[in-house]
């Protein structure tokens, strides 16, 4: 054979031995493609399903905070109301009125926020999911927000069981049909717990004490319904922004 045919035949294996390493790297670059391409488009899903999600989950928040934000507002007034009304006025007043009064000398309602798919990306390293990275940052900021307002929660349902326990040495407590809501619906207010009257109303009024500490928990009050308004914020910011779209 000549040196000619000789060095033929290897050129020939060169190139065969280069068209199978381009299909092998072309094939695996192919493989990586379709998985890069199908993890991006599960991805992509994933961030679809956490932002209906948090629509939701925030949408239930607003409405949840609204509702902790009016009753203590509602509690203000009934304790500005009790304050300003003559005897005679409180005497007129009528059973369920009393009640809500009496009620709203001390009922700590507290924002426990809905925090499933939040915790869930957060918990999970999965925040990245979402592209836009101020979504990111504004779920992060409520959830410490969420946080802060924890110490005023526990400062004012210690307040609330102060006035709780002052309330029994004044006669209490009470309950009414009207305004208390039995267990499940099923068992019944104990028959010894008595409705309050206008003269339990205004024996409470008229104890320095006691008006005292219903004071210094509306007072505390106040200082976490301005941990709700930023929190109510957040929410809004967090709602704007998750149904805005990716960004």
């Amino acid at each position: 054979m000549s040196a000619l045919s000789e060095g033929g035949g290897g050129r020939l294996r060169l190139s065969k031995l280069l068209t199978e390493a381009i299909v092998i790297v072309g094939s695996i670059l192919l493989a990586f493609g379709i998985e890069a391409s199908w993890s991006e488009r599960q991805e992509r899903a994933e961030e679809s399903d956490a932002l209906v999600s948090l629509e939701a989950e925030f949408a239930a928040n607003l409405v949840q905070i609204d509702t902790v934000i009016a009753r203590h507002v509602t509690g203000r007034e009934l304790i500005a109301m009790l304050v300003e009304l003559s005897e005679a006025e409180i005497r007129a007043l009528d059973q369920s009125t009393v009640s809500e009064i009496i009620l709203a000398t001390a009922n700590p309602f507290t924002f426990d926020p809905v925090l499933g798919t939040t915790d869930a990306l957060v918990g999970a390293g999965r925040l990245g999911i979402l592209r836009n990275p101020e979504l990111r940052q504004a779920l992060t900021t409520f959830k410490n927000f969420v946080e802060d307002a924890e110490e005023d929660v526990a400062v004012v349902q210690s307040f609330a069981e102060d006035v709780w326990r002052a309330q029994i040495a004044l006669g209490g407590p009470w309950a009414d049909p009207g305004t208390e809501v039995s267990i499940n619906g099923v068992v019944p207010i104990p028959s010894f717990v008595v409705p309050a009257t206008a003269s339990d109303l205004l024996r409470l009024r008229s104890d320095a004490e006691f008006m005292g500490r219903v004071a210094w928990f509306h007072l505390n009050a106040g200082y976490y319904l301005s941990e709700l308004d930023r929190i109510r914020g957040q929410i809004g910011v967090v709602l704007d922004l998750a149904t805005g779209g990716p960004d």
